[in-house]
């Protein structure tokens, strides 16, 4: 009778564990299928590297990965437009983590240089707010950029402000894209 006691609790286990593994497969389907639209609507996508004094608390050198949709993209004289995204860096820095940024403004300085030239230069200045899961503190952060692309490669640097957690860090990002640079290069294309 013990015997067969104790086999069925490690059925019971066993059927558990498997339903765990189920339901995770499905969150992930559901998860994958809801982010599918904002991935595919993306005019940035990056991965790459970030460089960011951590204040001697871990590595300077961190994964980043952005992505970024316009939401506002009317012809006007500052030659601007206003995009979304959301950034990730990995690391020790003071403003590392999750950034979700509802307001991007940026500027591509005038049509003529981003129509004539392969490479993308944009101006801009970001605001979200910041989950930092190491060693920061969260809040709402400000960000004046310069973002460089070329092809599938790209370079941005800036200064994070975090205004709720009285922080601050210079950064520069470098990595792999799929931006305005990358279609610009395959395709005569125009800004307006």
């Amino acid at each position: 009778m013990i015997q067969s006691v104790f086999f069925f609790e490690k059925e019971t286990v066993l059927l558990y564990r498997d339903y765990n593994i189920l339901a995770m497969k499905k969150i992930n389907i559901i998860l994958f299928l809801l982010l599918l639209p904002f991935v595919c609507s993306a005019q940035f996508i990056g991965i790459g590297a970030q460089y960011a004094d951590a204040k001697d608390k871990g590595n300077d050198f961190q994964f980043a990965a952005n992505i970024s949709f316009p939401v506002w993209h009317k012809k006007n004289a500052l030659n601007s437009f206003i995009a979304s995204g959301v950034d990730y860096t990995g690391g020790s820095s003071p403003v590392a983590g999750l950034n979700i940024k509802p307001i991007q403004l940026t500027s591509y300085l005038s049509e003529s240089l981003f129509d004539n030239n392969k490479a993308t230069i944009l101006v801009g200045c970001d605001a979200g707010y910041l989950f930092n899961f190491r060693h920061g503190k969260d809040g709402i952060v400000i960000t004046p950029n310069i973002y460089l692309d070329y092809k599938f490669f790209f370079i941005k640097t800036g200064y994070d402000f975090n205004v709720t957690g009285n922080e601050q860090q210079f950064f520069v990002r470098a990595g792999f894209c799929f931006g305005m640079g990358s279609i610009k290069s395959y395709a005569k294309t125009t800004i307006r």
